[in-house]
């Protein structure tokens, strides 16, 4: 319940690097909530993916493995993503802006009505002051991009909904193995009944 979330993008039985460099960041996240960093990977034959993972620091691992999830297709990856938030309820997702982050992530936070930034520089937490309401909201995701061509730097901060989605430029942050023998668990789930 309300950990961090990163979507793991699979390139065959690889782990894509800009979703390690999201669990490097993802793990200092969660370590400044106090909460866990969950990894779900999706895809066909992933045996053993986890030991490409838990290094990072990962404390659960979501297992899709299944025919029919690799390649990528929109459908079964989005209700997967859909059904596993609705049951585990992050308080915030990660996922890379490549190609499949930016169709994945606007149809998960369209059906969570969770809001999504996109194509994020940098991440960090903090709190905001709503002063129209009063109302000052504490470890918020500052989810950080370039605008306006680039002339400018927004902090987009999303303090009703949750999970706080956004997406990840590779290369902008970076990769780092926490521990080789990092123990976190590894869950597998049935794909068809998501």
């Amino acid at each position: 319940m309300n950990n961090v979330f990163v979507y793991c993008e699979m390139e065959g039985k690889h782990v894509a690097d800009v979703s390690l460099e999201l669990l490097t960041k993802g793990r200092k996240l969660a370590n400044q909530l106090g909460c866990q960093l969950e990894a779900i990977c999706a895809g066909s034959d992933l045996a053993e993916v986890e030991k490409q993972v838990l290094p990072y620091g990962v404390d659960r691992v979501h297992l899709f493995d299944g025919e029919g999830l690799y390649p990528y297709t929109s459908a079964p990856h989005s209700a997967i993503l859909v059904n596993l938030f609705k049951e585990e309820k992050p308080q915030i997702a990660l996922m890379g802006a490549t190609v499949i982050g930016r169709d994945l992530g606007p149809r998960v936070s369209s059906a969570l009505t969770s809001g999504l930034t996109a194509d994020c520089t940098e991440l960090e937490i903090g709190s905001h002051e709503d002063k129209k309401l009063g109302k000052v909201y504490t470890n918020l995701l500052y989810q950080i991009r370039p605008a306006f061509g680039g002339n400018i730097v927004a902090t987009i901060v999303n303090p009703e909904h949750r999970p706080q989605m956004a997406t990840v430029r590779e290369g902008v942050m970076k990769k780092e193995i926490l521990d080789e023998n990092y123990k976190g668990e590894v869950v597998n789930h049935d794909v068809a009944k998501f």
